[in-house]
């Protein structure tokens, strides 16, 4: 076969064509090659940046962390005080000044090291204030743009604010340490010419043997100064290299200026450290390894963390629902046995200062809705006696359905005789109203009511709920869609019915 004339055969390969496709892949070799080393070094230089990035970040989230430990432990030092029946009556007219100076200001400053103290009245005057354990008296009414008045009015507020949302019986006073806590105001200010941290928190009971004689609370401020030895204790906390405190604004940015604010929210003065950075360590030392585990750990943890996550957040709703499910009436949404029983220990708490009433309830003519309509019917029915009592008690008490057409309210707020007649007569006529069942089909239903009054029809939940449902008999008995009150003889005539009972089953077994 003739191959002088130039031209490429059928069977062979040209040698030009090879030399081609090898430069191709040599040179994409090459290209991937280099790209990789551009991305390794560029990820290097990021992971670089981004190690001395969190190093700083975390940095300034354990210090923010340590402030606020900080805090809390002033407060908390503050609460074993404040929150005193001794405390609470002492600051009462007329003042125990022996009191607030030996068992008071002197525990503050030698038990805690609170060194500056001010208890500020209601209206704003000073009841006394302290360097140390030095104490004064002398009356002085603060500037309405005194930070130190500032501060106790928003606490006082924030307490206020509290007591008339609760719905405790033991809200004109009664606060859990927990929500005491919350109440607690800091800010920084300049205190006898000097920057401090100041905490103020109300002075309170917390057993209730108090006299309120006078306007609480009286609200406890206290300044811990921002001197050296502040800064010396921070520094044992975080070991931060040259940590410092300066007042006012920074004059010039630093990655560590950590600042802090007045009352008026204006940059009070700053804190400023050096901080550590990792990353050259990293560059130098362990490179190779972050950029390979860098990747795995990034796609397994973030692959595990979205899971994670979606299964906390399906087992937290779970769980809400399951308490839910757990202390409430599932067609009503009604507080169950359980739960109305748990309200009803709280209130035979507050006995026999504070009385409050069981009303048992059951529903008349109800059967037959369920006979002639269905049990759907009945179900509305039930939805909307329960919506209907909820709406006539409402905050003054708890509503709960412990049966099919069984319901049992507890009225927690102090009411005689003929304020539970004037509420019997409203549940009567609001349930006796038509009921809608759909198809623009009405029923008409009635109530029996037993009202137990405590602690006149006893003192335990046995005997109330008992008296209530014999109270509740009687008025089945009377007549139906009427109400009766348990006497305090009703008990005494339960047992006498009871001892009968008991000798047959005894002389059966």
């Amino acid at each position: 076969m003739d191959k002088s004339d130039g031209k490429e055969q059928p069977g062979y390969l040209n040698p030009r064509a090879g030399r081609s496709i090898r430069f191709w892949i040599y040179g994409l070799a090459a290209l991937l090659i280099f790209l990789s080393t551009a991305s390794l070094t560029f990820v290097a230089h990021m992971a670089w940046r981004e190690a001395d990035r969190r190093a700083l970040e975390s940095e300034q989230f354990r210090f923010n962390n340590t402030l606020q430990t900080f805090y809390r432990e002033i407060a908390r030092d503050q609460i074993a005080l404040a929150q005193w029946d001794k405390s609470f009556n002492a600051l009462q007219e007329p003042i125990d000044r022996d009191f607030i100076r030996s068992e008071f200001i002197e525990d503050l400053w030698e038990d805690f090291g609170l060194s500056r103290t001010f208890l500020v009245r209601p209206d704003g005057s000073l009841l006394a204030q302290a360097i140390e354990n030095q104490t004064r008296f002398d009356r002085l009414v603060l500037p309405a743009d005194n930070v130190v008045r500032q501060l106790a009015d928003k606490t006082r507020e924030e307490f206020e604010r509290r007591q008339g949302t609760s719905s405790s019986v033991f809200s004109e006073w009664y606060v859990p340490q927990s929500a005491l806590m919350g109440m607690v105001n800091t800010t920084f200010a300049m205190i006898d010419g000097s920057p401090a941290l100041l905490s103020a928190i109300p002075v309170l009971p917390d057993d209730g043997h108090v006299r309120f004689d006078s306007d609480y609370p009286v609200i406890l401020v206290n300044a811990v100064y921002a001197d050296d030895e502040w800064i010396a204790d921070l520094y044992e906390r975080l070991a931060y290299r040259d940590l410092e405190f300066f007042p006012g604004a920074p004059e010039r940015r630093h990655p560590t200026n950590h600042l802090v604010h007045a009352a008026d929210g204006t940059v009070f003065g700053y804190f400023r450290w050096n901080n550590s950075k990792p990353g050259r360590e990293i560059w130098f030392m362990a490179m190779p390894l972050i950029l390979l585990l860098a990747s795995i750990i990034a796609v397994v943890a973030f692959a595990a963390a979205n899971r994670i996550s979606r299964l906390s957040a399906s087992l937290e709703e779970s769980e809400r629902k399951n308490r839910h499910f757990a202390r409430h009436d599932a067609l009503t949404g009604l507080p169950n046995r359980h739960h109305f029983s748990d309200c009803l220990s709280f209130a035979l708490d507050g006995l026999p200062d504070r009385g409050f009433a069981v009303f048992a309830c059951d529903l008349d003519r109800f059967k037959p809705v369920n006979d002639t309509y269905g049990h759907e019917a009945g179900d509305t029915v039930i939805c909307t006696v329960a919506d209907r009592l909820s709406q006539l008690v409402g905050n003054e008490g708890v509503v709960s359905r412990i049966g099919g057409d069984e319901f049992i309210l507890l009225l927690t707020q102090p009411m005689n005789r003929d304020m539970l007649v004037a509420h019997a007569d409203r549940i009567l006529n609001e349930i006796a109203r038509p009921i809608g069942i759909g198809d623009g089909q009405t029923v008409e239903i009635g109530v029996s009511i037993g009202i137990a009054r405590a602690p006149d029809c006893g003192s335990t939940e046995k005997d109330l709920i008992r008296m209530a449902d014999m109270a509740l008999y009687r008025a089945k008995e009377t007549g139906r869609n009427c109400f009766e009150f348990a006497g305090p003889h009703s008990l005494e005539v339960a047992q006498a019915r009871r001892q009968p009972e008991l000798k047959t089953q005894t002389a059966q077994n």
